[in-house]
């Protein structure tokens, strides 16, 4: 496990020294310098850091900013300068509005796997030490399947799910908002005759979990939106997890994280890449291993 794996590294900046720590958090490493927040992928590659199977920028930005959430900091709205980040997801996903006036911060991507939030400017990102080694020639070859996923003309031949279904439920799966009633149901589906939710209200699950049952399907067995990247990846691995509230779903696990669960075993719920279709990438949750 990461948590196993990592001790809690040092970083320097470029042109000038800054020893600090970085810490663990949803499977990356976040650290912070005064108003300047900043998450790198812990994998990395010819001294570089790079990004795990199923991450990219849009999951490290998520993931930084629900850390700087969690520590109470105030964020408004968010833009970013660089195409490379997907606005509509963040918005939709975090609930921010872009381009509004007060507490405004932004994003800014390093040439790496690792980028920063701040409220002012940024010009030199930090460099984590002892970062997890990659292969490289499956590196490679993911990279490449993740392109051919990409591409415009890719269509899957199981389940579809349009780019309309795909955003109406976004909110509801990124931010574990299930329907309250006289069960948890996530994602909210029950309606009434009115078309309306059944229940009272929307709660938040936690977004840690039990492993109540795992299956690993082999890369014949996947469904075809994993097809391309399913060989590469030895299978397709999926638990039945358990929540404090009693709701019970099936997450895919990570695939940056090649960890056989227990029984038991304690996990988070976290946002990664999916699969990709028709030149969109589809985004949700996962689960992985921290017990």
């Amino acid at each position: 496990m990461l948590e196993d794996l990592e001790p809690l590294a040092l970083y320097m900046f470029l042109g000038e020294i800054a020893m600090s720590e970085f810490s663990n958090w949803q499977g990356y490493l976040v650290c912070n310098q005064g108003d300047d927040y900043f998450i790198s992928s812990p994998w990395g590659l010819n001294n570089k850091a790079v990004f795990g199977a199923d991450s990219d920028y849009n999951t490290l930005a998520l993931s930084l900013l629900q850390y700087m959430l969690s520590l109470g900091i105030k964020i408004d709205s968010l833009k970013s300068e660089d195409s490379i980040i997907d606005m509509s997801f963040l918005n939709i996903a975090s609930g921010l509005e872009e381009n509004t006036s007060t507490n405004q911060w932004s994003i800014f991507c390093s040439e790496e796997a690792m980028l920063g939030i701040s409220n002012s400017s940024l010009t030199n990102f930090p460099k984590p030490e002892n970062l997890n080694i990659v292969d490289e020639i499956r590196y490679n070859s993911l990279s490449e399947a993740w392109g051919k996923e990409s591409a415009i003309e890719n269509v899957s031949q199981g389940a579809y799910i349009s780019a309309q279904q795909y955003s109406e439920t976004l909110v509801s799966r990124i931010n574990l908002l299930a329907q309250s009633g006289n069960d948890h149901i996530w994602p909210p589906r029950e309606l009434n005759e009115q078309g309306d939710y059944y229940g009272s209200e929307i709660i938040r699950l936690s977004n840690t979990c039990k492993i109540e049952s795992w299956t690993k399907l082999s890369a014949a067995g996947a469904p075809s939106e994993f097809s391309i990247r399913a060989p590469l990846l030895g299978g397709i691995s999926t638990a039945y997890v358990s929540f404090n509230h009693g709701t019970k779903g099936v997450f895919l696990l990570v695939d940056d994280e090649e960890i056989s669960p227990e029984i038991g075993d304690k996990g988070e719920i976290v946002v990664r890449r999916i699969y990709a279709q028709e030149g969109q990438m589809r985004y949700g949750t996962k689960v992985r291993i921290i017990d």
